[in-house]
């Protein structure tokens, strides 16, 4: 269509220019004027002749032309057809993207949902499993604290009653010698009460003896905590700590944990105020201390230093707490104690 109408409109402006060189041409050489002739008209006769051709043209071409025509036509119908299916396609393909890219960003959303509500779930497990750990362990301290108080106050009911007993035999054995010496003033009881008396005096003098003999000549005791750093002394090697650690004093220091064993021998595990996760670990009978040890005890223990070791299984089996298994620990061998409650 737009080669039809540029092929009139130069067929037009070549008739007009054709007609003005005509008329100019008259005009010029042989003095010819057409009034009525204006450009106007010239125009209008100048395209209706430019259609006139182009129609006679159109009607009259060959067949070759026509089958050209048409080859060109259904050309630019298939082109049109092309495009229109490419933008279609195109269209399509952005819209598959789109819902490809939103299913993506959804599962993405989906994944990092449920990867949050693992993690809080793994956290709140965690904290139960704290918490159980927490309570078990703190009822497994207060069931160690009143067997350990069951033992004591079963000691002192014990010797309560061996002093009662030995009171009451002693009163007997009053009342027959005073019933005795009554009754018969006789050589023999005089010679026997000698003898009892020699026999009692000897006893005094061998136990006031015995008492001299294992008393311990004073010793000066030196505060650890001026002699050891308490957050590096488990890193030092057992000579440097047999070498230095003989003689001291560990003051106040606070209880961790603790338990006995079937030998009714205690296990203490305490710490420096400033450390404390640098522990010592006390093991003593009832020689030592007979009185009470809870977890607000103070504990100051006088003696040497034995060496490092690790909490084994004998003192998580007297009742120190699981979570202390394998530790570093002090040794310590202790000449006296004292506890603060």
């Amino acid at each position: 269509m737009i080669y039809d109408i540029s092929v009139i409109t130069m067929l037009a402006l070549f008739l007009f220019s054709f007609v003005v060189l005509i008329r100019w041409i008259l005009k010029k050489f042989f003095k010819i004027n057409i009034p009525n002739l204006s450009r106007i008209r010239i125009v209008v006769v100048s395209l209706l002749s430019g259609l006139l051709i182009v129609g006679l043209g159109y009607q009259f071409r060959t067949s070759a032309q026509k089958r050209m025509d048409e080859q060109s036509e259904s050309k630019a119908a298939i082109e049109s057809s092309k495009k229109a299916r490419a933008k279609s396609e195109s269209k399509a393909a952005i819209e598959s993207s789109k819902k490809a890219r939103a299913k993506s960003e959804s599962k993405a959303a989906i994944e990092s949902s449920k990867k949050a509500r693992a993690k809080s779930e793994s956290k709140a497990a965690i904290e139960s499993s704290k918490k159980a750990r927490a309570k078990s362990e703190s009822k497994a301290a207060i069931e160690s604290s009143k067997k350990a108080r069951a033992k004591s106050e079963s000691k002192a009911a014990i010797e309560s009653s061996k002093k009662a007993r030995a009171k009451s035999e002693s009163k007997a054995a009053i009342e027959s010698s005073k019933k005795a010496r009554a009754k018969s003033e006789s050589k023999a009881a005089i010679e026997s009460s000698k003898k009892a008396r020699a026999k009692s005096e000897s006893k005094v003098a061998i136990e006031s003896s015995k008492k001299a003999r294992t008393k311990k000549p004073k010793q000066q005791y030196k505060n650890i905590e001026t002699i050891f750093n308490m957050h590096s002394i488990k890193y030092l090697s057992n000579r440097r700590i047999f070498a230095k650690g003989a003689g001291v004093v560990l003051r106040n220091f606070k209880v961790i944990d603790f338990g006995a064993d079937k030998m009714k021998q205690y296990h203490v595990l305490i710490a420096p105020k400033n450390a404390s996760h640098t522990y010592f670990l006390l093991v003593f009978g009832d020689d030592l201390y007979k009185g009470r040890i809870t977890y607000d005890s103070r504990i100051t223990v006088f003696g040497s230093l034995n060496g490092k070791s690790r909490i084994n299984d004998s003192q998580i089996n007297s009742g120190i707490a699981q979570r202390y298994a394998g530790k570093r620990v002090i040794l310590v061998l202790i000449d006296k104690i004292q506890v603060k409650n």
